[in-house]
């Protein structure tokens, strides 16, 4: 059993396809990596207030 070439106009969809899915996968890097700068700034903040405490 073999499968029949794409057509131009099937490769024309595949791409769009892809291109959609890479602009999502884009996006949610972002948002992603914006998640993980606002934790860590946190998590350094709490860090640094406990530590104070410790001085005090």
């Amino acid at each position: 059993m073999t499968q029949k070439e794409p057509d131009e106009k099937e490769l024309i969809e595949i791409l769009e396809m892809v291109k959609a899915f890479e602009q999502k996968a884009r996006e949610m890097c972002e948002i992603s990596t914006t998640n993980t700068k606002k934790w860590r700034l946190r998590a350094e903040a709490k860090r640094a207030a406990a530590a104070q405490k410790l001085e005090v």
